[in-house]
């Protein structure tokens, strides 16, 4: 699916139009500049919810998920802002993780920005992640826990391969 198509299926018509000054300001508190496919993406886009039909593959091909919510800059909507959901994430997070969407059940949807993985998509599978204890990307990507995984090597892939329904069959 192209950039264009995927932001016409998000609901953000009543979010103010995403400027790059309120970019530059949540970098900042990232201390990082994000990969520049996901900064256009975060300029033409202000999050809401998936209204159509955004579905996603594991790497190997089959069906992983479809995506429900959209995070961008906006500020009145705290289920769709990426400031929001950065500092009270629903779900345990490493600072390594940037939350970018979730999927139909929840679960985050997620963009590293560590300089070892940086802007690689992971879905998190909150039903087996870690709750009790501090954990490390490292843990959370290795075989042994294997609840953060490979979705796509940047965004742009990852929007690459999104499709509807109908495209699956």
């Amino acid at each position: 699916m192209d950039t264009a198509k995927f932001i016409s299926l998000i609901d953000c018509s009543d979010a103010e139009q995403p400027t790059e000054a309120a970019l530059a300001a949540f970098e900042k508190s990232l201390g990082c500049r994000l990969p520049d496919d996901y900064r256009a993406f975060l300029l033409a886009c202000a999050g809401g919810y998936c209204s159509g039909a955004a579905n996603f593959n594991w790497p190997q091909g089959h069906w992983a998920g479809g995506v429900q919510g959209v995070l961008g800059l906006r500020r009145n909507h705290p289920d769709c802002s990426l400031v929001e959901v950065r500092q009270t994430p629903q779900w345990p997070m490493v600072d390594e993780l940037l939350w970018i969407m979730s999927d139909d059940g929840g679960n985050p949807i997620c963009m590293t920005i560590d300089k070892a993985h940086f802007g690689k998509i992971w879905f998190v599978d909150h039903e087996v992640a870690e709750y009790d204890k501090p954990w490390t990307l490292a843990e959370a990507i290795s075989d042994k826990w294997g609840y953060v995984l490979p979705l796509a090597p940047t965004f742009g892939d990852f929007l690459a391969g999104l499709y509807e329904e109908a495209e699956a069959a």
